[in-house]
């Protein structure tokens, strides 16, 4: 006998029991109720799996908000000046590691001719520091880390832990990266002679420069020095008359490190002749002690970056806000062409010089469409 085709809860026909139809035992057939207890199931699993969810969430929104164990822990940022000799002791601690590790020899105690306790100077070197260091990481791991922004306004020490903290967090990864472990901390004798800010500052660049396999070099030299030629011919653009960018001087050969410094500190020198005449501080030049013949391009870029640092405080003192174009890497380059480059700079600011000397209070605005000559 062909069994009878049912229809069942869902409404498709099947084979079985009819609702209310007792089997062999007497029991009546539950079929016809397992529909309803399964929805009920599955009502209470999607519960249960949203709980979980809202729960996971919120485990994940609470670690996030804690540091990661795998990441270097960073100093508390703070507006104190005192800060920044604990941040350079802990970069200094953790480079001198590095040195080791690294058999790079340590640097010797050299001065530059140059010291400043401004504000806007020591940001200059923290950021050449950000630079190296991030060279050295790209050396080592063949990534860049995220560049710093560019402050806005005056600079002021807040902008100067920020690099010195995110350079030391890019030493950190350097190290991690060669598997050095960290060395306990020791305790500095607070009795013991400190060099200044700056010096410290001055001397860990060149420590990292030494770490580099390709040092900061005459072109990086080149470079900074036409960041400041650009400075120089906007603040020249007040003066129609002014020849914005001059023509280069000849090329001379065979020019040493030594003489791209002494263009360079000509170039300082008129600058704070322009600093005495309006009135505000700049940093301290004596050269009397320099060895010439000592001097490197990283030294010479240091000098560089310290003009730059002059010409952006002028520049946004006298009120000027508009973006300077970005400088690019020209290819390889020696001091002699450093030294040409530098030319054009002095010749700028001979003529910044003269123009303010002659009336400090005729500082106009800018021509942005002036016809001066410019390359």
């Amino acid at each position: 006998m062909t069994p009878q085709r049912l229809p069942i809860a869902d409404g498709k026909p099947g084979f079985g029991r009819q609702p209310g139809q007792t089997d062999r035992c007497g029991q009546t057939a539950r079929r016809s109720r397992w529909p309803a207890m399964v929805q009920v199931s599955w009502r209470a699993c999607v519960l249960s799996v949203f709980c979980l969810l809202l729960a996971a969430g919120s485990n994940g929104r609470a670690g996030d908000a804690q540091p990661d164990s795998s990441s270097p822990k960073k100093e508390a940022i703070g507006t104190d000046a005192d800060a920044i000799p604990a941040l350079i002791a802990a970069y200094s601690r953790d480079l001198e590691q590095l040195r080791r590790f690294m058999g790079a020899p340590r640097i010797g105690e050299f001065n530059i001719g140059i010291h400043s306790h401004l504000a806007r100077d020591l940001y200059f070197q923290t950021l050449a520091l950000w630079r190296k260091t991030d060279r050295l990481l790209f050396e080592i791991s063949r990534v860049r880390a995220t560049p710093p922004p560019t402050p806005e306004g005056a600079l002021g020490t807040p902008d100067m832990l920020a690099n010195l903290q995110d350079a030391h967090g890019i030493l950190q990864r350097i190290m991690r990266a060669l598997e050095i472990p960290p060395e306990p901390e020791t305790r500095i004798d607070p009795t013991s002679a400190q060099p200044d800010n700056f010096t410290a500052l001055l001397d860990l660049n060149r420590q990292v420069d030494l770490l580099l396999e390709r040092h900061f070099a005459p072109s990086d030299v080149y470079m900074e020095i036409t960041l400041a030629i650009g400075y120089a011919a906007r603040l020249l653009a007040r003066y129609p008359e002014a020849i914005r960018i001059p023509e280069e001087p000849p090329f001379e050969p065979n020019k040493q490190p030594g003489d791209v410094y002494q263009r360079l500190i000509h170039c300082l020198r008129s600058i704070a002749h322009i600093a005495q005449i309006l009135g505000f501080t700049v940093l301290d030049i004596d050269t009397r002690q320099i060895d010439m013949t000592r001097l490197t391009p990283g030294d010479v870029f240091m000098v560089a970056s310290l003009i730059v640092s002059q010409l952006d405080y002028l520049y946004k003192r006298l009120g000027d806000d508009q973006p300077l174009p970005h400088t690019f890497y020209p290819g390889r380059k020696f001091p002699a062409h450093s030294y040409q480059r530098a030319g054009i700079l002095q010749a700028q600011l001979q003529q910044l010089e003269r123009f303010i000397a002659a009336d400090p209070t005729a500082l106009g605005e800018v021509k942005r469409d002036s016809t001066a000559p410019e390359r």
